[in-house]
């Protein structure tokens, strides 16, 4: 099964005071650490949705095999939009599978956990695929091509979870102790958090 990486970066980053994505994780930058994690998990094809410091995201990753998708919302809309952006550019114009949804501001995911993910997809048939400790969902989902139009369409309440919700039934989980899939970047704490995480190895 052909699976692609959707990294969405586009926020103002207003909780963080600081254009999150950027901010420095081992002498590099978030994002760039965020799209290592796929890279490393061998997924060969992958998308960041940006907006906010838009140019600054593509000089930062200009030496990565990446392909940009604008959200031109960026100020008013929430993450739901660009997601929404980025399956439907998936969809219509490549030809994967499905697709791992990772926010730029979670670095600290093991790739090792992705092949499982995929691997959960393909043995069970299930719609999407969450990392998970005790039933909590976890980053980063797992999208099968054939949800993506419900994603894609969905304008109820709740944002992206909202849109999970739609799918309940069609959903499988696969159990990590890996705590870098609970690890964001919201507020300076969070971002002290991470860098002792990995620093901590």
């Amino acid at each position: 099964m052909k699976a692609v990486g959707l990294i969405v970066a586009a926020g103002l980053s207003q909780r963080m005071g600081q254009f999150k994505p950027l901010l420095p994780i081992g002498g590099k930058p978030m994002i760039e650490r965020t799209l290592s994690t796929c890279v490393q998990a061998n997924i060969r094809e992958n998308f960041v949705v940006v907006g906010h410091c838009a140019h600054l995201v593509v000089q930062a990753l200009r030496h990565m095999d990446v392909r940009f998708l604008y959200n031109a919302a960026y100020q008013t809309a929430d993450m739901l939009s660009s997601v929404q952006l980025g399956l439907d550019h998936i969809a219509t114009q490549t030809d994967a599978e499905a697709a791992f949804l990772l926010p730029a501001d979670m670095p600290a995911i093991s790739p090792r956990l992705m092949p499982r993910l995929l691997s959960c997809m393909e043995q069970t048939g299930a719609d999407v695929v969450f990392p998970s400790r005790e039933m909590r969902r976890m980053h980063p989902p797992l999208l099968h091509r054939r949800c993506f139009n419900l994603v894609t369409g969905y304008a109820g309440e709740g944002g992206l979870r909202g849109a999970f919700r739609e799918m309940e039934g069609r959903i499988a989980y696969v159990p990590t102790d890996d705590a870098g899939c609970g690890l964001d970047v919201d507020t300076p704490d969070d971002y002290r958090r991470v860098l002792d995480y990995l620093q901590e190895g």
